[in-house]
């Protein structure tokens, strides 16, 4: 059991440093759209070698003839570190869109712990232990920090929605919505929360878009 604690450890750091040198890559050269582009090029590729390809994203870059082709095939638009970039994110999370996913869940855990407490992440306590249905005119305004079943650090509205985003909907082979996450979340939003017990910042259960 020890061992394979060990393993999965080692792989989840590999994984991490990976997604780190990506994020510096973007920062460095201001490609923020380092992912959208790669994927673009490989679908253009796989509908150039195997045209009528399915609509849907996940099954057109997952299907069993893209496997001789994901990695393999150059992308001739594109300067050569893509495909070597490419290659490796198929090593280590199966495919690109598996990885751009899992980027940009890093990037928004980024983004939580480069952001001070401020006064104006005040504390919420409350004794009420029901759950409280609430309409957000302007998510990307509300200062107020939760907490999520997808991480334990607290975070403003706008990224704990970025994170249920990504982890319920895009992980759920929805990848189409990778083009948009990479935008800020803004917009109002009807959240439902709660409170644990003597948990200092409320609990966001659920989110929908007006």
């Amino acid at each position: 059991m020890s061992s394979v604690t060990s393993t999965c450890t080692h792989q989840s750091t590999i994984q991490h440093n990976f997604l780190q040198f990506i994020d510096e890559h973007i920062h460095l050269h201001d490609d923020t759209d380092f992912f959208s582009t790669l994927v673009n090029a490989r679908i253009e590729t796989i509908n150039h070698l195997m045209p009528y390809q399915t609509d849907n994203l996940y099954q057109c870059i997952t299907s069993d003839y893209t496997q001789s082709i994901n990695g393999i095939v150059p992308l001739d638009s594109l300067a050569s570190y893509y495909i070597e970039i490419e290659k490796q994110a198929i090593a280590l999370f199966g495919n690109i869109l598996c990885c751009w996913a899992e980027y940009e869940y890093y990037r928004v855990i980024q983004r939580v712990i480069r952001q001070p407490l401020t006064k104006n992440n005040r504390l919420q306590r409350f004794d009420n232990k029901e759950d409280i249905t609430e309409v957000v005119d302007q998510v990307e305004n509300d200062t107020r920090l939760f907490i999520t079943p997808y991480c334990e650090l607290p975070m403003t509205l706008s990224n704990a929605i970025a994170l249920k985003t990504i982890d319920s909907i895009v992980k759920k082979n929805c990848y189409e919505l990778l083009y948009f996450i990479m935008l800020p979340i803004h917009g109002e939003y009807v959240i439902q929360y709660h409170y644990k017990n003597t948990d200092l910042f409320p609990t966001l259960i659920t989110t929908s878009q007006f």
